[in-house]
């Protein structure tokens, strides 16, 4: 995704005044277009614009499943965004269609950025629309399923992560459709001049530690919850079989239109058709048209202008409303140091079975451009882990030459397999307790970060005695976990990295290099002169990297006109930088500043408590959450038809969205999971929670991940137990590197795969009886 460093920095000291950053605007569209005979199943004709599984492959569905439906429910995605300066406005439309004959109830797991704020929430059936609202989480809950077992449609949006929600929609009749709108804001990424915007499409399989709990699971998930993960059954939605995908068809386009010249548009994960309308307008659609839902679409972009900027947005809507400020403080500063301050470097490795195919191969290329370029005055050490952790060496060693190949010599024989015990690996690299003053610790944590422990990570991370230490996630794969990615950098003072299956990674690890290599400010504050700015966010400034920008948030409630100074020290040498700052008595533009304002005072609390809720932080959040009209952990959005439209027919199928295995993901380095949920048919007025509740699965070891369905079992000639927890197959005795998670980094993706990224159920199930007579002929 990185591409080209920037030019020399200033010698300035005083950093001068900037001009605000201009304002860019793009507009991101998913169209849909009806796909009709993908195939026929035993004879029966495919319906215009719904996807039914090839004979085949329904034929693996029907060996692990008694039931299965043939035909996918969630029919595809649309998607615009306008992009405003730093800010991206973003909405959603998910299309269900019900495929049987009786009333449907579907449900839906899937991602949205972790920094999103979800601020508006509406479906439609027919010519009717109806809106939704935020309302506590529990009362929301209890709304949905009355208006559920009285017949009338309700559609339901619950989080349950930071960058996972989930679903609700019932009553869909039968062959009919209803269009579920999502919208919300959320900051990009910026590195520079380079702007990154990222839409995220599946949930990747989570690796759930910890023991199963004695009552029923909370959720429909593969995972049974479990001491550690108490929700782990509502974060981990079935995944198709290797080599399969679902019906949801996703279109692309991206508009941008910028008050800057576009210096180039990079297309990182998926293949674009780039057409550049003017100076400042360009035009993006995917080559083939459409894309399969199995991996994040990242777009990136630069702009020709300044490299330091030092801007500023404003929004009141009235006098009697609050007034909102974004800051985008992106310094450069030319101080160099006189003599290099030996850094103690402790690289951390995932090789857990998510792992496996690219990601692990892009790891092993970054890893070694890093310890390429350690300075001789520097100690590194490694870790790599899955289901335990393993060092290179008990304690940091110098980076001698010697050194430097040994280590590259054992990162090149990183295998992927096994669990992802991710805190068990961080309490091996951090132990200890460090002395920044006479050698800081970087610790640089490569990860899919696929775990549904988060919060304890992040609580471990919290720990006065890691305060020395800075953080560096990278991630990596086709789906990484951006909540614990990005939390942890928060939290760890340091910043995150993304390394795609398409992306450069030793051009990417050489930009890493480059900023860790250079000065950072410290102990940053900003001097509001006269202007009076309430509730800053964040309170406490991070460190300050060069080229990574820092956004701050306030809000006002008396117009005025100052000068703000940025104050900050490098290499103990003070540096500063101005901007002159208009707080408007009304301001209609950039109205997404509030919702954004909102979500980050909601993260700031949230990062205090994490893994350790507490009843003042709940109050906070939620009341935070009613005031702006904000998903949160405590609110939820719910939308009810408010009288019935028609008589409720027949019985109510509840029915689970399968989500694709992830690209370069395979069942054998995951685990194996239920593909398809079983329809589960229910008479009205049923208590839904009760009919459709797992029964307690058997009570795992308390260090090993939870029980498998037992249809999922491997045979027993297989030395090797499977669990399907987010890159989790560990392996026999918990010991082995070369398991069947895979050995060597493996392919990217299957054969049939490919396939079906083409576009042909039908075509794949064709290669396949053709293979068959292949290898029937050659064996005569």
């Amino acid at each position: 995704m990185i591409t080209q460093s920037s030019g020399p920095r200033s010698q300035s000291m005083l950093l001068p005044r900037i001009k605000p950053l201009a304002v860019l605007a793009s507009i991101f569209i998913f169209s849909a277009v009806a796909r009709a005979g993908y195939t026929v199943l035993s004879g029966a004709p495919v319906t215009q614009g719904q996807m039914r599984v090839a004979e085949d492959d329904f034929d693996q569905l029907k060996a692990k499943l008694p039931a299965p439906s043939p035909c996918f429910t969630l029919k595809e995605t649309r998607v615009e965004a306008d992009i405003s300066g730093v800010l991206a406005r973003v909405r959603v439309s998910q299309v269900f269609k019900n495929p049987h004959s009786d009333r449907l109830e579907a449900l839906y797991v899937f991602p949205l950025p972790e920094n999103c704020a979800v601020d508006a929430y509406s479906f439609q059936i027919g010519e009717r629309l109806i809106v939704g609202e935020v309302k506590r989480k529990d009362e929301a809950r209890r709304e949905y399923e009355q208006a559920r077992d009285e017949g009338r449609k309700a559609a339901l949006l619950e989080q349950e992560r930071a960058n996972v929600f989930s679903q609700s929609v019932a009553n869909i009749p039968p062959d009919s459709e209803v269009i579920v709108n999502i919208e919300y804001v959320h900051p990009l990424e910026i590195d520079e001049d380079r702007y990154v915007f990222r839409f995220p499409m599946v949930v990747g399989p989570r690796y759930i530690p910890g023991t199963s709990l004695s009552r029923p699971n909370v959720g429909r998930g593969w995972a049974s919850d479990t001491d550690q993960v108490p929700d782990a059954s509502r974060i981990t939605p079935d995944f198709l079989p290797e080599g399969m995908r679902n019906g949801n068809d996703v279109f692309v386009s991206v508009k941008v239109d910028a008050a800057m010249p576009i210096q180039e548009i990079v297309p990182v994960t998926h293949e674009l058709d780039i057409q550049q309308t003017s100076e400042t307008h360009a035009v993006a659609t995917l080559k083939n048209q459409s894309t399969i839902a199995d991996k994040d679409f990242i777009i990136e972009y630069r702009l020709a202008g300044e490299e330091s900027t030092l801007a500023s947005l404003v929004h009141r809507q009235s006098d009697a409303d609050d007034g909102y400020v974004m800051l985008a403080l992106q310094p450069k500063w030319s101080i160099k140091p006189v003599e290099i301050t030996p850094r103690e470097v402790i690289l951390v490795l995932d090789t857990s079975g998510s792992m496996n195919g690219p990601a692990i191969s892009q790891l092993r290329l970054f890893a070694d451009h890093v310890l390429d370029h350690l300075n001789p005055q520097d100690e590194f050490r490694i870790i790599a882990f899955s289901n335990h952790a393993t060092a290179f060496r008990p304690n940091p060693i110098v980076a001698s030459d010697a050194n430097v190949q040994a280590g590259k010599q054992f990162v090149r024989g990183l295998r992927a397999s096994g669990g992802t015990r991710l805190l068990s690996a961080l309490q091996v690299a951090l132990e200890g307790n460090g002395d920044e003053s006479v050698r800081p610790r970087y610790m640089v944590l490569m990860t899919d970060a696929l775990v549904g422990n988060d919060h304890s990570i992040l609580r471990y991370l919290q720990q006065p005695e890691f305060q020395d230490a800075r953080v560096f996630p990278i991630a990596f794969g086709a789906a990484p976990n951006d909540y614990l990615i990005r939390r942890a950098a928060e939290m760890g003072r340091g910043f995150s990295m993304q390394v795609t299956n398409q992306d450069n990674s030793p051009e990417i690890a050489r930009r890493f290099n480059e900023l860790t290599n250079q000065p950072y400010m410290t102990d940053l504050q900003i001097d509001w002169g006269g202007l009076v700015v309430k509730d800053q966010v964040p309170s406490r400034l991070p460190d300050l990297y060069a080229g990574k920008p820092l956004i701050v948030l306030g809000r006002y409630d008396t117009p005025a006109s100052g000068t703000i100074t940025l104050k900050g020290n490098v290499l103990g040498q003070a540096v500063q930088m101005g901007l002159d700052l208009d707080l408007p008595q009304q301001a209609a533009a950039h109205d997404s500043i509030g919702p954004v304002w909102a979500r980050q005072r909601i993260r700031q609390i949230w990062n205090r408590d994490v893994g350790h809720e507490t009843p003042q932080g709940r109050a906070e959040i939620t009341e935070l959450g009613l005031k702006h009209q904000l998903m949160t952990q405590y609110t939820s959005f719910i939308a009810v038809e408010k009288e019935l439209a028609d008589t409720p027919q027949g019985q109510l199928v509840r029915e689970t969205v399968p989500v694709m295995m992830p690209e370069g993901m395979t069942e054998q380095s995951v685990g194996r999971s239920r593909a398809v949920a079983k329809p589960v048919r229910i008479a009205q007025q049923a208590d839904l929670r009760v009919a459709t509740e797992a029964a307690p699965r058997p009570s795992a070891d308390a260090n090993s991940p939870p029980a498998m369905p037992t249809s999922s079992r491997p045979s027993a000639k297989s030395s090797t137990s499977h669990t399907p927890s987010g890159g989790s197959a560990p392996a026999s005795g918990g010991t082995s590197r070369s398991g069947s998670g895979g050995s060597g980094g493996g392919g990217p993706i299957g054969p049939i795969t490919a396939i079906f990224s083409l576009g042909g159920a039908g075509a794949a199930a064709m290669m396949r009886r053709r293979n068959a007579r292949n290898t029937t002929e050659r064996t005569r």
